[in-house]
């Protein structure tokens, strides 16, 4: 992995780095090869970092675990992250989105039928899937 970081934040590697604190070469998370590529893909400095930020956070959000007497939990840093994404999102005025999936179904009924509810009961389900009727 090459890295490299310029203090006087001479070129735009270096404003990402900046950014987001990975400034050190030990313990850093992306290589120069990689923030040259969030540069070109964002389009800008600052959609490279908040790129790069959510990255780092895919790379916190591995599970804990302890072992012997060595422990690791990235919750701490997972919320520093996160807490930095949004204030550099305002920082650069990129506007983040809250997108969360969700499904619902609607089965399908006869029109000329009485039923009002689209839903089954949980025993219902239970004693369909079992193979008895309800």
């Amino acid at each position: 992995m090459t890295f490299s970081y310029d203090a006087s934040l001479g070129d735009d590697e270096s404003l990402v780095r900046f950014h987001i604190g990975d400034t050190h070469e030990e313990g850093a998370y992306l290589a120069d090869e990689t923030v040259t590529a969030l540069i070109a893909s964002e389009g800008s400095v600052g959609g490279a970092v908040i790129a790069a930020i959510k990255y780092i956070i895919t790379q916190l959000s591995s599970p804990d675990f302890k072992k012997d007497w060595l422990s690791v939990n990235h919750k701490d840093a997972r919320d520093g992250y996160q807490k930095l994404l949004v204030d550099k999102a305002q920082e650069f005025g990129i506007k983040l989105s809250n997108v969360t999936a969700k499904s619902s179904i609607s089965l399908p009924s006869r029109k000329d039928s009485y039923q009002t509810d689209n839903s089954f009961t949980s025993d219902t389900e239970d004693n369909y899937y079992s193979g008895v009727a309800a």
